[in-house]
């Protein structure tokens, strides 16, 4: 080409590195697109995959827990690793949210996941049956000794937030809340929203909320619940968005914080550490 200002750069496309847990998930989504696995039949067992992919039982373990934890596969001692029963298209669209999840801007997530959450709260509370209620507390007591001992794990404060959403009995509303998980987990984990006392002070924002919906009141559940995510959102604002706080003594100057440079995500969104 002649033109000598010509930038033969901008047809290079960015290398995607890939764990070994997501091309596990990725051949598990392949089979199940090509029919070799179908909803409701039983995986092999974790050391026969280890074999078959040449990785550590641990790599594998990782995979499937986070196929579990969104609903892909349910996991117990007596009957193994099982598909969900659910078709294929709903399966594949689950796993591509996994692995594939864009670039989901704060504003884009709060929005969004402050009004399903809200509506979430507000139909728990005038559908839920005991048993629900005795799940949401039960992931929610999970959490409270999770922060007592300020182990940042997200998946306890998410937890608690899928179990309300199952307490709607609205599958539908639950599995739009279920596929906002990953973007929640990146997002809480790039910007550090557990930070300063934000998973004690989110503790005890969950404690409220199911308060108000074992007591019946929709709109105080529904209130709460939006609170309690634009109450994260402040929190990013303030806080998890730059690097390092202001120098104690600098409130009055406002010196500005220099912001991130880096928008990599961590290398595990699951077992990162932070809280929304």
């Amino acid at each position: 080409m002649d033109d000598p200002d010509y930038d033969v750069s901008r047809h290079f496309q960015k290398i995607k590195i890939r764990r070994p847990p997501d091309i596990i998930i990725e051949q598990i989504s392949d089979l199940i697109a090509r029919r070799i696995i179908k909803a409701g039949q039983k995986l092999p067992a974790e050391r026969v995959l280890a074999e078959r992919f040449d990785v550590s039982r641990g790599t594998v373990r990782e995979a499937l827990r986070r196929l579990e934890f969104f609903g892909i596969v349910r996991t117990s001692p007596q009957s193994g690793t099982v598909v969900e029963n659910l078709s294929e298209h709903v399966l594949i669209g689950l796993i591509s949210n996994i692995l594939n999840a864009g670039d989901t801007s704060p504003e884009m997530l709060i929005e969004v996941r402050g009004a399903l959450e809200a509506l979430s709260a507000r139909l728990a509370t005038e559908r839920a049956h005991a048993g629900q209620i005795a799940e949401i507390r039960k992931a929610q007591q999970r959490m409270r000794e999770q922060a007592e001992a300020n182990a940042y794990t997200l998946e306890e404060d998410l937890l608690f937030h899928l179990k309300v959403a199952e307490a709607t009995n609205n599958n539908l509303l639950r599995s739009l809340i279920a596929l906002m998980g990953p973007d929640v987990l990146r997002f809480s984990h790039q910007h550090a929203t557990y930070k300063d006392g934000r998973m004690h002070a989110a503790a005890n924002e969950h404690d409220a909320i199911i308060a108000a919906i074992e007591s019946g009141q929709p709109d105080e559940a529904e209130k709460l619940m939006k609170q309690h995510i634009d109450k994260s959102y402040e929190h990013y604002r303030r806080d998890g968005n730059t690097d390092a706080p202001p120098e104690d003594g600098d409130a009055e100057s406002e010196k500005p914080v220099r912001k991130r440079r880096s928008n990599r995500l961590p290398k595990d969104t699951l077992t990162g550490t932070g809280r929304l």
